[in-house]
């Protein structure tokens, strides 16, 4: 399982061809052009942290699922999450901002087998504390009872130091991200083999294994490429119609086939 940093110019295409999109459609996130695309849905978590389709919520209120609903839509909420109808969905929180493991796997599984041997490009999102390190990050420790305040203090602050050390050395850093406007859309870009993208591990930190799923990918050869904006609820994806098929028929993904100017939240 290998990956390495690349330069923010291996996604410049990236902007370039989606300099002119309508900033609500597909094409504001995975460029104008392939055969077919397709959205697929981050399940919600009930209480007891199953996941929950987007399908069921809707099932639950005669709710005919379009491919441009936001989930908000689909439960009968506000856009803080509020229900503002009767039949409210309120069994869930709002859907999880990033595909779950097990999905992910499925997906990726999808991407390894219509790209053959190439490896891949993956955007991690630059706005995660543990890339850096610092003062972002923060914690709570515990006094021991059998020490001092001031050993409880000096074990605070070295535990703090090793937290607050940066995942990624600075000069892999130093090139910075890809950005790709909004002022949070902002990447730092890797290659990696097939291992790595379907079971990703970014960095072994004081607060655990870091696991985020990427947030861009594609092949060297750009015949897909997949997308999900931070704090969204679903992914985003272009490709050949092979790929795009079999990713709406994989029973462990809930996907919609959308347009490329789908305008994706505002089918009401």
């Amino acid at each position: 399982m290998q990956f390495s940093h690349v330069s923010a110019e291996y996604g410049q295409w990236i902007i370039d061809a989606c300099a002119d999109a309508d900033p609500l459609t597909v094409t504001a996130q995975v460029p104008v052009g392939y055969e077919r695309y397709a959205r697929i849905l981050h399940p919600a978590l009930d209480e007891e942290d199953r996941q929950v389709r987007w399908s069921t919520v809707a099932a639950s209120r005669h709710h005919v699922l379009t491919a441009a609903d936001s989930f908000e839509t689909v439960a009968g909420l506000d856009a803080q999450g509020n229900p503002v109808a009767e039949d409210a969905w309120v069994d869930t929180d709002l859907p999880l901002d990033e595909l779950p493991a097990n999905q992910w796997k499925d997906l990726a599984l999808q991407l390894i087998q219509a790209s053959g041997k190439q490896d891949f490009v993956l955007g991690l999102w630059a706005g995660y504390a543990f890339i850096e390190g610092g003062e972002r990050i923060q914690i709570e420790l515990e006094p021991d009872p059998a020490l001092s305040d001031e050993q409880n203090a000096a074990a605070h602050a070295a535990a703090l130091a090793e937290a607050q050390k940066p995942a990624f050395a600075v000069q892999d850093l130093a090139p910075g991200p890809l950005d790709l406007g909004g002022g949070y859309r902002n990447y730092h870009l890797f290659q990696a083999d097939a291992a790595f993208l379907s079971d990703p591990l970014w960095a072994k930190t004081a607060a655990g294994e870091q696991r985020q799923r990427p947030a861009l990918v594609f092949p060297e050869d750009r015949s897909w490429m997949l997308s999900t904006e931070p704090y969204d609820d679903c992914t985003l994806i272009g490709g050949p119609s092979a790929l795009i098929e079999a990713i709406l028929k994989d029973p462990g993904l809930e996907a919609i086939e959308v347009g490329q100017f789908t305008r994706i939240g505002h089918s009401n």
